[in-house]
């Protein structure tokens, strides 16, 4: 209805049913407008803006009394005739407004990452970049030099690797502020120089492989077992350190890994070799010798519990990541096909074909067990199906297991090998 569009009429105006609403059009002023719903009472304007009708809302009542509206309005209306649309100004002074930190809890929000993973972006962050989280997204971007900067001297500082993965991150956190705010400047990343450092090779040959089998079997038996258990399987670090009792499944002959690199929505059954299911079963039955109870495979007298650092000086540095590499190569070379060996490591599907395989842990099984026996021939040991541990090919005796109760004795003593 029309009416001039008084302060009187904003209190008297008769409140419509619910889920309706009533609009006073003003007589005086063509395109200022009262909208009254059962909860509120707003003022809008309405124009074309460059060929298009554009409505905006002004504010609510009692917040904006109908004088202020009118004077608003009769702004906002000289401006949109003039071909300024205010809804585009109050998106592009949204976007302009938005920070980094700001960014990267959206995208931490907005993202299926594992709390590992949100941890490692607000580290490298907070760690890096912290006087950049609370600078706009609109002024970083717009300074494309100081980025690639800074990416410079963060090289120098802490490394390629560092850099990089830093980098890597901010690209990432910048471009989900950029699908909010379209207005953004353009991703600034796209003028730094990324080092593009090389997945590192890991060579060995057969004589460190059976220098290192020799080498892994005098060590501490869970420390011995945790080594043995990723050369076997490939597993990443964290999650073979991570392993837990509840998980296993000696009767399925299947290892559950809920939480791997990936998250949850990457969980995965590991199919058992024989060697494997001796290696698991051994330290099953070693957990219940603990003086107080356990809830890892491969326990340990540490702040969480299980062995969390896997260096070890006398494995010459193969350890760690260096595994995978070492069990990915093994497996192929015992004759593990491709796409099998994918589905052991877990790797995300890399085409169309992959994505629609789904093995059955049988079938895998097999495939896991080829590449148990060859990994172990290449490390120079024998294993003796439900025994544990193996033994050096060339030994008559097999060595000899030690207690989780002497284990604990002897890492005690050993403390900066098992933190």
């Amino acid at each position: 209805m029309k009416s001039k569009i008084t302060q009187a009429l904003v209190e008297r105006a008769s409140v419509p049913d619910k889920g309706k609403s009533t609009l006073y059009a003003d007589t005086e002023m063509r395109g200022f407008y009262l909208i009254v719903t059962p909860t509120k009472r707003s003022f809008y304007v309405q124009s074309l803006v460059n060929g298009k009708q554009v409505r905006t809302k002004l504010g609510d009542h009692p917040a904006l009394d109908a004088k202020q509206a009118r004077d608003l309005a009769r702004s906002v209306l000289v401006g949109m005739r003039g071909g300024t649309n205010p809804n585009e100004e109050r998106r592009k002074a949204r976007a302009r407004g938005i920070t980094l930190r700001d960014a990267l809890d959206l995208h931490l929000a907005a993202k299926p990452l594992s709390a590992r993973t949100k941890d490692d972006y607000r580290y490298n962050c907070e760690q890096y970049l912290a006087d950049w989280l609370d600078r706009t997204l609109d002024e970083l971007g717009s300074d494309r030099s100081a980025v690639r900067e800074r990416h410079r001297k963060l090289t120098e500082k802490h490394g390629a690797p560092t850099a990089d993965n830093v980098f890597r991150i901010f690209r990432a956190v910048y471009n989900r502020g950029l699908r909010e705010h379209p207005d953004l400047p353009p991703n600034p990343c796209a003028n730094v120089d990324y080092h593009g450092l090389r997945r590192r090779k890991v060579d060995v040959d057969g004589e460190r492989l059976r220098e290192w089998g020799e080498a892994v079997l005098k060590l501490h038996p869970v420390r011995r077992d945790l080594h043995l258990f990723m050369i076997l399987t490939g597993m990443r670090r964290t999650s073979a350190c991570e392993a837990r009792i509840s998980d296993l499944n000696l009767d399925d002959l299947r290892l559950h890994v809920p939480k791997p690199k990936g998250g949850s929505a990457r969980a995965f059954d590991l199919p058992l070799s024989g060697p494997l299911v001796d290696l698991l079963g051994h330290r099953l039955r070693e957990a219940p010798r603990l003086q107080r109870k356990t809830q890892w495979l491969f326990p340990a007298d540490s702040e969480s519990g299980h062995v969390a650092e896997v260096a070890q000086h006398e494995l010459d540095g193969l350890t760690g990541h260096a595994l995978r590499h070492t069990y990915a190569t093994l497996a192929l070379q015992a004759g593990v096909p491709i796409a099998e060996l994918k589905f052991l490591l877990n790797h995300a599907a890399g085409n169309v074909t992959m994505g629609y395989l789904n093995p059955t842990l049988n079938h895998l099984r097999g495939y896991q067990d080829k590449a148990s026996a060859y990994v172990l021939e290449a490390l120079g040991m024998k294993w003796t199906e439900g025994e544990w541990p193996p033994h050096l090919a060339n030994d008559t005796e097999v060595v000899e297991t030690v207690s989780i109760n002497e284990s604990l004795n002897w890492e005690e003593s050993h403390t900066a090998a098992i933190q």
